[in-house]
């Protein structure tokens, strides 16, 4: 899947009221906190396909699979039944409200006691995250995505999280979880030279994590 943290032109997109993002964390939670798997293309396409409210050709998907081109001419039935049977499923269990994850590596400069966290670079109004499945191209926006420009935690959280220095920054891994809002099925748009169609997001939470030991530093939640 191709995917990077870029910025593009400016979006046209309906925009969502924004929350003040509010970093509150307990000890025992963070100790407990498992990694969440990033979110890939096919499923972003998949949720694009059940918020416009269609099924997807899955028939023409896995004609144009390179696995399928490689099936055995006599075996190619019984293998475009089992997909399909996988993509239907799939598809059915996919919930338009679920959370779309992803991760992005980065550097934090030092703790910013006036602020009380650490800025993120390249914060801009028009990120996007692009995604490719099928030869179609899909652009997920977190419309809210200024009010996370500096990622707020208490300074003594960092006392205890071995291999990063709040003096210096480090390096980190932000999981960004980015709830569903809307799509745009009028057209897609060009960004970085590709027509993408546009799923507008809300942030809900914003994990930081050590990108050395994989431990997590802190989580942002939006205020409800």
């Amino acid at each position: 899947m191709y995917r990077r943290f870029i910025s593009a032109v400016s979006i046209a997109v309906t925009v969502f009221m924004l929350c003040i993002p509010c970093a509150h964390a307990q000890q025992p939670f963070l100790d407990n906190l498992k990694i969440t798997p990033q979110t890939d293309a096919l499923y972003v396409s998949m949720l694009f396909h059940k918020m416009a409210g269609f099924q997807p050709d899955f028939k023409t998907w896995i004609e144009n699979s390179a696995e399928y081109k490689q099936t055995p001419q006599q075996q190619r039935r019984a293998y475009m039944n089992e997909r399909t049977d996988t993509y239907h499923d799939y598809y059915a269990r996919i919930k338009v409200d679920d959370p779309i994850v992803i991760q992005v590596k980065t550097y934090v400069p030092p703790y910013d006691k006036e602020h009380g966290g650490f800025e993120i670079e390249g914060m801009e109004k028009d990120k996007f995250f692009s995604f490719k499945h099928q030869g179609g191209h899909f652009a997920v926006v977190p419309t809210d995505i200024m009010a996370y420009k500096w990622f707020i935690m208490p300074e003594e959280r960092l006392a205890n999280a071995p291999y990063f220095n709040k003096d210096r920054g480090g390096a980190v891994i932000l999981h960004f979880h980015l709830r569903p809002k809307s799509i745009d099925t009028s057209t897609p748009y060009l960004l970085e030279g590709s027509p993408h169609w546009l799923i507008a997001t809300e942030v809900v939470e914003v994990q930081m994590w050590n990108q050395y030991n994989k431990v997590p530093i802190w989580v942002m939640y939006k205020q409800r």
